[in-house]
């Protein structure tokens, strides 16, 4: 079995069949594609979304607010509260935990989002592990699956943001032989360009659906925003916008930036008559988006097997 996460015919076939009681409040169960679960409680939306961190170490506290904060605003609603389980190996001290804790706490005020509760264990575990729990609210939500044929694909930023920050600081003793140091730096850096929640929410009033490119990259989360949708897309990868720095790092270790960890870019469809009103909302809030394709009824890239990172990670073991 790969590292990583769970392949989506497995997942359909074994685990998505098991859903407990069926509740006519549930408007967004788990499915394929979907970033969050949303509940309609009557006078609003309740948008919940869990995730793990489990290939970074450093900044592993920011890292996991974030991911989880990007999958509720993706809905369009805004993220307002966050659980942590912290999983910690024997050998960690005091000051390390210490470290993890005050790091999400951090993240989340920079967010104004409360820590309202969690869990905190000692296990033999090699490396720190930590899972989070984000729930905010929103008046509508906007879906994975509400891309139509004929949608504009645009994207924020650009490729393999989270996985450029987690490669040159997990992998600088690696890298430092083969990149500059200070394109290094300058890459680390990027973990301060994670978060998508004020994209998103910009986006939300003209968007058919969003999704956040975490594990699989820009190339993966295209074929979770097709499968919600039940749609293909067509992309021009030449329109990918990718970073001088993502494209040093991932030529010196032979890494696809486009099948690496993504967190910190937002998928958006639109209709072509909205997509102008959106880019201009964007850049005026100084927020680089491309339009890198249509949706189609084919797909014309294939299918991510294992995200860049987790492949990179098992050939070093």
């Amino acid at each position: 079995m790969m590292r990583g996460k769970l392949e989506p015919e497995r997942l359909k076939n074994f685990v998505l069949p098991h859903l407990g009681a069926l509740n006519p409040k549930v408007c967004v169960p788990p499915r394929l594609g979907e970033d969050a679960a949303v509940i309609d409680l009557g006078c609003t939306y309740l948008v919940l979304a869990s995730d793990p961190i489990t290939g970074a170490i450093d900044n592993i506290g920011m890292y996991c607010v974030n991911v989880n904060a990007n999958d509720v605003a993706c809905m369009g609603a805004t993220p307002q509260f966050f659980l942590s389980v912290i999983l910690l190996p024997e050998a960690y001290t005091d000051d390390q935990l210490e470290r993890i804790a005050s790091d999400i706490s951090a993240e989340a005020k920079s967010l104004n989002v409360a820590i309202v509760g969690g869990h905190t264990e000692v296990f033999p575990f090699s490396e720190p592990i930590v899972v989070g729990t984000m729930a905010g609210t929103a008046d509508t939500v906007v879906t994975s699956a509400g891309a139509h044929l004929g949608d504009t694909i645009l994207l924020t930023k650009g490729a393999a943001i989270e996985g450029t920050s987690i490669l040159a600081t997990d992998f600088y003793d690696v890298l430092k032989e083969k990149v500059d140091a200070s394109l290094l730096k300058r890459a680390q850096k990027y973990l301060t360009h994670i978060s998508i929640v004020k994209e998103a929410l910009l986006s939300r009033t003209y968007a058919t659906a969003m999704h956040d490119p975490t594990e699989g990259g820009i190339a993966g989360a295209l074929h979770e925003l097709a499968d919600a949708s039940h749609v293909g897309f067509s992309v021009d990868v030449d329109k990918i916008p990718v970073s001088q720095e993502t494209r040093a790092i991932c030529s010196a270790l032979s890494v696809d930036p486009l099948r690496l960890i993504s967190s910190g870019s937002l998928l958006i469809t639109a209709p072509p008559d909205a997509t102008p009103l959106l880019l201009d909302s964007l850049s005026e809030e100084g927020i680089a988006v491309a339009v890198i394709g249509e949706i189609t009824e084919d797909r014309n890239l294939e299918p991510v097997k294992q995200d860049e990172l987790w492949r990179i990670l098992e050939e070093s073991v």
